[in-house]
C-alpha cells in the first residue's frame, strides 16, 4: 500500500490579496479597508457595516487612476500612497499592480506607522506579482 503525497500550495507572500489585506486591518485604530482593481471590482473587503465596499471601491479606483494619470504630468513621478485625511480620519490609498489597497483610519491612528506598514504591504504585493 502506498500514500500519495498531498501538497497544498500556500500562495506566494503578496498573490493572496486578502492575506495582506488581513495583517493590515491588525494595525491599532484600522477601522476597515478594502482591496480593489483597477476598473472598481472588489476583490476583498472587511468594512464596518454602515459603509457599503461597492461604493467605497468605485470611489478608490477612481482617485487611484487619477492620482496615477497626475502624477507624472505634475512630475511628482507615480504614487505609491496617498492619504486623504479631516477630522472623522483618515483613508490611506496604496497602488500595487493588481489594484489599490484602502484602509479607513480613525482620527487618533498613527498616520506615519500605518503609511510606512501600507508602503510594505504595496512593496510585497509588487515583488509578487510584477516579477
Amino acid at each position: 500500500m502506498s500514500a500519495a503525497a498531498v501538497v497544498v500550495a500556500q500562495p506566494e507572500v503578496g498573490r493572496d490579496l486578502r492575506g495582506v489585506l488581513t495583517t493590515l486591518l491588525k494595525l491599532d485604530h484600522i477601522m476597515g479597508g478594502l482591496v480593489v482593481a483597477p476598473d472598481g471590482l472588489l476583490i476583498a473587503a472587511d468594512l464596518p457595516h454602515e459603509i457599503q465596499a461597492e461604493p467605497l471601491a468605485a470611489l478608490a479606483a477612481t482617485l487611484g487612476r487619477e492620482l496615477e494619470m497626475r502624477g507624472p504630468r505634475l512630475r511628482r513621478g507615480t504614487f505609491p500612497v496617498a492619504q486623504f485625511a479631516s477630522v472623522s480620519g483618515a483613508v490611506f490609498i496604496g497602488s500595487t499592480p493588481v489594484g489599490y489597497i484602502v484602509l479607513l483610519g480613525e482620527p487618533r491612528a498613527d498616520w506615519d506607522a500605518i503609511r510606512a506598514a501600507l508602503r510594505r504591504a504595496v512593496g510585497t504585493v509588487y515583488r509578487a506579482w510584477a516579477g
